[in-house]
């Protein structure tokens, strides 16, 4: 079964890193014990793919750091102090540093596939309405915007969807391991604020901001999982009660890009604040007043 896991993941992580991460971390720790064979056998199995001409080699060296490298310093981390916190976001400073080695060699294909990809979008949209030339005009100006937007902030929207991947892989992993781990008390380290504020004056400069714009993409689900972290120590036990209460949290969320913001913004704050230390000191109080 685990080498079936193994083949299985790597044909996933060559459609899509995200999910490839998530399946990774996900039998990787299900198989840590004999993780570093599990890890072999994926890397073997990616190889195979791009010896017979199944992935070209952009997606074969994605998958080989994005997925296999990361992992493989996410357990070596993990199994080093146990904290899942610290895992991630050594496996994330790795894709970080690989995202730009990837954007200065690959940039200018990469920015060439984005925009044959539009043009393909551009024709089935101009087949499609041929009959109706004003939704025809508005699907095709939010084609071009998403173009723009693509071709400028890849590298963080990129970053943003492997974030996420360690982060859904991680609790997933934490629910089959012994080890539990505390959500609620997840906390970034308070040299973070200086990131954000040096991306703050880059995106304030016309020369740089979209540099700052792509910093701020590649910070902002960090602060997101904070701020769910906090949403979980406040309203967790509740949710927990009601599934369907949960299912329509998480929905809102997922869908509602002003909810999101909000709850980054919540953990961006938090570093300074500290919410959960505020409650657990009026807490404190109210039980010596009573």
């Amino acid at each position: 079964m685990m080498y079936v896991a193994a083949i299985l993941g790597a044909f996933i992580a060559s459609i899509s890193p995200f999910w490839g991460l998530i399946v990774i971390i996900t039998y990787g720790g299900k198989y840590r014990d004999q993780f570093y064979r599990f890890l072999i056998f994926f890397l073997v199995a990616e190889v195979l793919l791009k010896v017979l001409n199944i992935v070209d080699f952009l997606t074969f060296t994605d998958v080989f750091f994005v997925v296999g490298a990361a992992t493989l310093l996410y357990f070596s981390i993990y199994k080093r102090n146990g904290f899942h916190l610290a895992a991630i976001l050594a496996a994330y400073v790795l894709n970080i540093v690989y995202a730009v080695i990837r954007h200065l060699v690959f940039g200018t294909m990469i920015t060439e596939n984005i925009g044959k990809m539009i043009n393909t979008y551009r024709d089935m949209l101009e087949n499609t309405w041929q009959s109706n030339s004003d939704q025809l005009a508005v699907a095709l100006q939010i084609l071009e915007s998403s173009r723009q937007i693509f071709a400028k902030y890849y590298l963080g929207i990129w970053l943003l969807s492997i974030a996420f991947g360690l982060y859904c892989g991680t609790l997933i992993f934490s629910k089959q391991n012994i080890q539990k781990w505390h959500h609620k008390l997840i906390r970034l380290p308070y040299e973070m604020v200086y990131l954000v504020i040096a991306t703050l004056v880059m995106f304030l400069i016309p020369n740089t901001r979209d540099l700052g714009i792509n910093l701020l993409l590649i910070l902002a689900p960090l602060f997101l999982i904070q701020g769910i972290s906090i949403l979980d120590f406040f309203w967790g036990n509740f949710f927990r009660k009601s599934k369907l209460l949960l299912f329509l949290l998480i929905i809102s969320v997922v869908f509602n890009y002003f909810i999101l913001s909000l709850i980054a913004l919540f953990g961006l704050l938090d570093i300074w604040l500290n919410f959960r230390k505020i409650r657990v000191m009026e807490d404190i109080d109210e039980n010596h007043s009573g």
